[in-house]
């Protein structure tokens, strides 16, 4: 019977069609809940729009990298813990690196995970991004820029001084979902982003401490030439682990 024929094609064809709808959805909001906290929502949104962008099972591309930590972090807990108030410490941490968030997310920069009173971020995934070493060094310059403004904000409260050192390199790296398979983030490894830390640990430090930021010649290579040509060679040093000097720089002033 035709009518028979049709109503079943029509309710098999009703099914697939709400499968995959359902499918679909819960893509979306698996991405969501993924990278809701790590990105801007801009870019959740296209990820969303077109999951195949995301490569999960793990991919080598070229990303820089940054890391943040507060400077004389001591000083700071000592302060909060001689007025008895842990609580108070946690909400200056939180209030801090969540102005530094904001800042990495809208140069499109995703954070990869918080570690104590440090931030680590990637710029060029999970989407593409050409000019992601300058996008890294504009974000390290605001960084900078907003904890000046901060420390005076702070000093007005009668807190105690902040500061900032901030590392960032270009190279490759794997990046995907790492983890065990109860537990995994995406995330990066790669010896690139090791030095990015190591640069963060240089940084405003010792013989530094004047350059708050400071970036590898590998990425200095990939700037615009307005910053490549606004980029001051400050040093040149040996870092833990690695066998070449490693030549530095900092944006002029």
């Amino acid at each position: 019977d035709i009518t028979w024929a049709l109503l079943t094609f029509f309710i098999v064809g009703f099914h697939s069609t709400f499968n995959r709808f359902i499918l679909e959805f819960r893509q979306k909001q698996q991405i969501k809940k993924q990278f809701e906290h790590y990105l801007d929502p801009r870019q959740v949104k296209a990820l969303q729009k077109n999951p195949n962008l995301l490569k999960l099972g793990g991919e080598r591309k070229q990303m820089s990298y940054l890391f943040m930590d507060i400077i004389g972090f001591t000083p700071i807990s000592e302060f909060y813990k001689n007025k008895d108030d842990p609580e108070g410490l946690v909400v200056l941490v939180n209030e801090f690196l969540d102005e530094m968030t904001n800042i990495i997310l809208a140069n499109g920069g995703m954070v990869d995970k918080f570690m104590g009173d440090c931030i680590m971020a990637v710029f060029g995934a999970p989407l593409d991004m050409p000019n992601h070493a300058e996008m890294a060094v504009k974000s390290a310059i605001e960084i900078e820029a907003k904890t000046l403004e901060l420390k005076q904000r702070y000093k007005d409260r009668g807190l105690p001084d902040i500061n900032v050192g901030t590392g960032v390199n270009t190279g490759p790296a794997i990046i995907g979902n790492m983890g065990s398979s109860t537990r995994f983030d995406f995330s990066v490894i790669g010896d690139a982003v090791n030095l990015a830390a190591r640069l963060e640990a240089t940084a405003g430090r010792g013989d530094y401490s004047e350059y708050p930021t400071i970036y590898s010649s590998m990425t200095r290579e990939e700037l615009p030439p307005d910053m490549f040509h606004n980029s001051r060679k400050i040093g040149d040093i040996k870092v833990k682990g690695k066998e070449d000097v490693i030549t530095i720089y900092s944006q002029s002033k």
